[in-house]
């Protein structure tokens, strides 16, 4: 009677344990569509004026007065007399799915 007890206990762990595993895998195979490889980073373009600068990013407002924050941190992104509040760019980046709200830049441009 008292082996009965641990033996239920670590059936139920090991059963909840598979079925997260099980749902996790068919959310990716549903996802996936025939024929395209999935892809969870996407890159964006983006041209606006930078209303905010940082060490590591930027904070710029798109034509669409859209707010966008930029993040340079870890990128080596060289712009020639660097970066100013009032710069016109066309930005290059990433929304990662593993961090909403932080975008990171692969290219930048001054326009003036």
């Amino acid at each position: 009677m008292k082996l009965t007890k641990p033996i239920l206990l670590v059936t139920v762990i090991l059963l909840g344990c598979a079925s997260c595993k099980n749902k996790a895998g068919n959310t990716e195979q549903e996802s996936a569509k025939p024929g395209t490889e999935e892809i969870n980073d996407s890159v964006y373009h983006a041209q606006g004026v930078v209303m905010d600068a940082t060490m590591n990013g930027f904070t710029m407002v798109t034509r669409k007065n859209d707010t966008l924050y930029i993040s340079t941190m870890d990128q080596d992104i060289a712009l020639e007399e660097g970066l100013s509040v009032g710069d016109t760019l066309e930005v290059s980046y990433t929304v990662t799915e593993d961090e909403p709200g932080i975008n990171i830049a692969s290219a930048i441009t001054k326009i003036h």
